[in-house]
């Protein structure tokens, strides 16, 4: 999986075939719409590009093509945040969250539930 590959929309689109499970190029343009207009060939390339790097899997439906997730949003998060983490701190998990609790976009509610994933740590 290569992520320095992966483009904003691709990641965008990835992200929308997860939630929905399974989905065909005008479920997504469908999704993107939502939010702004988009063009359904463009919608399909990125889609067709995203199986092409093994970010999704599909199979002909008649005459559409489903879209599925070929790995795990998790597996994707955890490459995603191990990139960030190496390149942009270096390393660094506290520079990390030291960051995340400096720029003020947690919650307390956040904040309680992360000091209590920290505490069960703590206890195993």
């Amino acid at each position: 999986m290569d992520l320095n590959r992966l483009g904003k929309v691709e990641l965008e689109i990835f992200k929308i075939v997860c939630r929905l499970g399974t989905a065909s190029v005008q479920d997504v343009m469908d999704e993107i719409n939502k939010e702004r207009k988009t063009a359904y060939t463009s919608v399909m390339t990125l889609m067709k590009n995203l199986a092409d790097k093994g970010f999704l899997k599909f199979e002909r439906s008649g005459k559409k093509y489903l879209y599925k997730p070929d790995v795990a949003p998790e597996s994707l998060q955890q490459s995603l945040l191990e990139r960030t983490l190496d390149r942009v701190f270096e390393g660094s998990s506290v520079d990390l969250v030291q960051s995340l609790v400096n720029s003020e976009r947690i919650s307390k509610d956040e904040l309680s539930q992360i000091r209590r994933l920290l505490d069960e740590m703590d206890e195993s």
